[in-house]
């Protein structure tokens, strides 16, 4: 009799059980998107400003972002929910923070894909190539190579069709940002100081950059050889090398908003503030899954799809330690300088300038 009583209590409970897993179920199926960002509102309170009409459309376009991300997990796609969430809000923050005025589209900073929902800004040294490539391919073009002029042939056709993806909340928009200092330690080493090829860059700014710190190379006496004989090689590869330093002390005395598309910040380059991206990839830490996610949100088969080594060139990776060594020249004012020139770039995107100023040997 005791035996059957026990037997009894434990199908009672194994019933019990899978009737409240079977209601569980339910609930997460029925979990509708007003409750899920209700969740995400208590868990992200945005940081209070100047109450304005434009701050509350950031915040409620963030809040809608985070929703379908939200919604993007629960359908399994592997993203940090909570990292996206945060970034996303940091964004919306910095730009009420600055008081940033609109920035104007301009239409060749942008890939689209119609087909595919998608719209992508490309920032140089900031895996471009990789994704411009990507893109090519969702357009079924046969291109190996001279991906800078890929841009011209991606982008939207007009001024009106880019606010019109913009507008469009049914397309995908993607960014890609990395440390502002290991950005413009890679445009250097790929766009000056490698003179295995011809860059535009050297050829249109090395000139200025040795008047500015070798003033003497321009009044050297010569009846044979002109300036520009002396600083290129015949086939316009630079012939005199400026240094790290050199190239910064120059830039520092640039106006930003005159920057070369190599070292220009990102949210003037990108128009951050007035396009709300649905994804921002931070390329120092990047996941195998948050690369799947974004190729199944570009509507493509991961297991179809190869990016080469993302961060990668010809010369090498441009990563931390590698930047180190071309800071040891620099003097911490220096450093603090580029920081305040980047600032608002370091702040959305919660990056750090504090190891560079160890990384600078020579103090003010």
């Amino acid at each position: 009799m005791l035996v059957k009583v026990q037997l009894m209590k434990s199908v009672l409970c194994v019933a019990l059980y899978f009737i409240i897993y079977v209601v569980f179920i339910k609930v997460r199926k029925n979990f509708n998107s007003k409750e899920i960002t209700d969740i995400m509102k208590t868990r992200y309170k945005p940081v209070t400003s100047q109450s304005s009409f434009t701050n509350k459309i950031n915040k409620k376009n963030v809040e809608l972002e985070i929703d379908m991300l939200r919604i993007d997990e629960l359908k399994g796609e592997a993203i940090d929910l909570e990292e996206n969430a945060a970034l996303l809000q940091q964004v919306s923050d910095t730009c009420a923070r600055y008081n940033i005025k609109k920035i104007s589209l301009v239409k060749r900073h942008f890939l689209h894909n119609d087909k595919h929902k998608s719209l992508y800004c490309w920032i140089r040294k900031v895996a471009s190539t990789s994704f411009t490539k990507l893109f090519s391919d969702m357009s079924n073009r046969q291109v190996s190579h001279n991906f800078y002029k890929e841009v011209d042939l991606l982008s939207p056709k007009t001024l009106e069709s880019l606010q019109h993806y913009v507008n469009d909340s049914t397309v995908f928009k993607l960014l890609i940002v990395r440390h502002p200092f290991q950005r413009l330690v890679s445009s250097y080493r790929d766009r000056i100081e490698d003179n295995s090829k011809y860059t535009a860059q050297s050829w249109l700014h090395a000139h200025s950059i040795l008047y500015h710190s070798r003033p003497k190379l321009f009044h050297a006496k010569s009846s044979n050889t002109n300036i520009l004989e002396r600083i290129f090689l015949p086939d316009k590869r630079l012939k005199i090398i400026p240094s790290f330093r050199e190239f910064l002390e120059w830039l520092l005395k640039q106006p930003p908003e005159h920057d070369d598309v190599h070292w220009v910040q990102y949210h003037t380059h990108c128009a951050v503030c007035n396009v709300h991206y649905n994804f921002i990839l931070k390329l120092d830490h990047y996941t195998l899954g948050q690369i799947n996610y974004i190729l199944s949100k570009l509507k493509l088969d991961r297991n179809k799809i190869y990016l080469p080594m993302l961060q990668r060139t010809h010369n090498g990776l441009t990563d931390f330690k590698m930047a180190c060594k071309y800071f040891r020249n620099l003097t911490t004012d220096m450093v603090m300088q580029l920081y305040e020139r980047y600032k608002i770039d370091f702040d959305m995107y919660k990056y750090k300038p504090d190891d560079y100023w160890h990384c600078a040997k020579r103090k003010n």
